[in-house]
Formats: C-alpha cells, structure tokens, sequence
C-alpha cells in the first residue's frame, strides 16, 4: 500500500501542474489595460520628454523616450542617437543602409549597421 502511494504521489502532483487555470484568472498581456497617461511616473516621465507605453512580449510599462533623428538613413551607429538597424535578413552583398532607432525601447528584431554592414541581429522580447 505505501508503495502505491510513493508511486502515485507523484502523478498527482504533474497532473495538478498541468491542470487549466479558470477563465479570468490570469489576464494576457494584450488584455491589459491601456497605460496610463496620468499619476506621478507618467508626469516624471513626460518632464523628461518622454511617454508612458507597454511594450515587449509581458506588455511592461515603461518611459519611452523618442529620438530625433528616428527613420532617418544611416550607415552606421555614430549617425544616430540610438542604433542604426535594419531588417535582420538584410544581405551581406554591398553597403547596408539602415534607418535609426525610433525610441530608447527597441523590441523586436533587428541587426545593427556598422560601417555599412551588418555585424549583429537580435530578437529582443
């Protein structure tokens, strides 16, 4: 009989973990609310020139801050204020021209220009 039950406890306890959890127990990022553009962070934020957005795979809010010199071409990092980025599968044949970096939260893929070339891509989440 303890030899069942050391044998059986164990079934349990996976069969609990991989048990449903109700509707409306745990919200989607996406199910979230829309941020809010009012309270102390989101004042903070916009005396520092930026604003309040969700952003990466959780939805986490954060203060945005965007560059001026976003969407312009540029072959190169030193050319903006962020990064020079381009689609990750840019070829490596001839010269990269890349846009710069919208904002300061960069998600998504993406791979940097220097130089002219693409040199790294990453999937930021």
């Amino acid at each position: 009989m303890a030899m069942r039950i050391a044998l059986l406890a164990p079934l349990l306890l996976v069969g609990a973990a991989c048990a449903q959890v109700g509707a409306g127990e745990i919200a989607a990022p996406d199910a979230q609310e829309p941020a809010s553009q009012s309270g102390p962070e989101a004042a903070a934020c916009k005396a520092a020139g930026g604003f309040l957005d969700r952003r990466g795979r959780l939805g986490t809010l954060m203060c945005v801050h965007p560059y001026a010199d976003a969407g312009q071409a540029c072959t190169d990092n030193q050319q903006c204020d962020g990064k020079c980025v381009t689609a990750p599968d840019d070829g490596p044949d001839g010269e990269v021209v890349g846009q710069c970096q919208a904002d300061d939260a960069l998600f998504g893929c993406y791979a940097e220009v220097v130089s002219g070339k693409v040199v790294r891509a990453i999937c930021v989440d």
